[in-house]
């Protein structure tokens, strides 16, 4: 009995898990990625940190120009990549990675990885699902 019970409460954990994250291809612009995200009910998570960072590169305050205040942080060296966090309601985070982040063009999204129960980006260390970025029709 307790074995039937615990293997229903394990198999509607992984189907909330397997919520199916919107068609997001590589290559696509980030503001196309954001819409998407948005209109398929994702919510980008505000950045406080990010807001009130005095010493935060360029990359970063144009992206926050932009009213894209859920950037966590860009590298500033190699590809120059960015981060982005969105939520869903059920907790999920998915964390959006950009390229070609200089001022010259629109950024665009090179990968992106579903985690769950994760509140906030200083929660790094519960991570369950991964899915890489991948070319998609």
């Amino acid at each position: 009995m307790s074995s039937v019970l615990l293997s229903a409460v394990f198999s509607v954990h992984l189907s909330a898990l397997a919520q199916e994250v919107p068609k997001l291809r590589q290559g696509m612009t980030y503001s196309e990625a954001r819409n998407l995200l948005i209109e398929e009910g994702w919510q980008a998570v505000f950045n406080m940190e990010q807001l009130n960072n005095p010493n935060r590169s360029g990359v970063i305050d144009r992206f926050i120009e932009k009213g894209y205040t859920e950037v966590v942080d860009c590298s500033g060296t190699g590809l120059g990549l960015c981060l982005f966090q969105f939520q869903n309601a059920t907790g999920q985070s998915l964390f959006v990675t950009t390229a070609n982040n200089d001022s010259e063009g629109e950024s665009t999204v090179f990968g992106w990885r579903l985690e769950a129960g994760v509140a906030d980006s200083a929660s790094w260390g519960r991570q369950i699902t991964w899915q890489r970025g991948h070319c998609s029709d």
